[in-house]
């Protein structure tokens, strides 16, 4: 999580076209969920992916803490500072949730953004669409201040006139930034996820 896949880093002698079957296997049941680079410049989204850049996530974050070893009381006892260096943990979990709360019509899709100009690291962790708007969606672990990338996107895509943060802080709305708690990620229930939007009360 929170880096573009590579499979020259899988240890061991194997090649792309050995892996992909793979990977792709682990992903038709549920085990990861790829999210492409899309360029973000035009709806739908899908139709603007690089299918060469992608990034994967584990489609359970509780299974991969286990698998790492983590600390899982560290949430519940401090929670504060469970959140720091824990980026990739935080990502996951939105990841999930925009899966879980996307349109039970389709199959959920989920893309990034970055920029790929030499020596940029600007980058969104997930765009998605609402009608014909594309909204950049960054997710921080701690307070998350640090919003160039953001602003960045939000200059370069016309598009776009609002983002989204997930951060520890509380909800504000700031510079066209709408800052939303980590536990707020059923707000970005699909119209069509009725029980979600009706049983969340931060969904709007």
């Amino acid at each position: 999580m929170g880096k573009d896949f590579s499979y020259r880093e899988i240890h061991g002698e194997y090649r792309k076209r050995e892996l992909a079957p793979a990977l792709e296997l682990l992903e038709r049941a549920n085990i990861i969920h790829s999210i492409r680079y899309s360029s973000g410049q035009g709806i739908p989204i899908g139709a603007e992916v690089d299918f060469d850049i992608f990034k994967i996530i584990y489609l359970d974050i509780g299974l991969c803490q286990a698998i790492l070893g983590s600390d899982i009381s560290v949430w519940f006892l401090r929670p504060l500072e469970g959140f720091e260096n824990r980026r990739e943990i935080a990502e996951g979990f939105i990841g999930q949730e925009l899966i879980c709360y996307a349109s039970p019509d389709n199959k959920a899709e989920l893309h990034f953004w970055k920029r790929k100009e030499k020596n940029s690291a600007a980058e969104i962790d997930y765009l998605i669409q609402r009608g014909e708007q594309i909204i950049p969606i960054e997710v921080k672990s701690g307070h998350g201040n640090t919003l160039r990338s953001l602003h960045i996107f939000l200059k370069t895509h016309p598009k776009s006139t609002l983002a989204i943060r997930f951060s520890s802080l509380n909800y504000s709305v700031m510079n066209k930034i709408d800052s939303r708690p980590l536990y707020a990620a059923a707000s970005l229930a699909h119209p069509n996820q009725r029980e979600a939007l009706n049983h969340s009360p931060y969904a709007n």
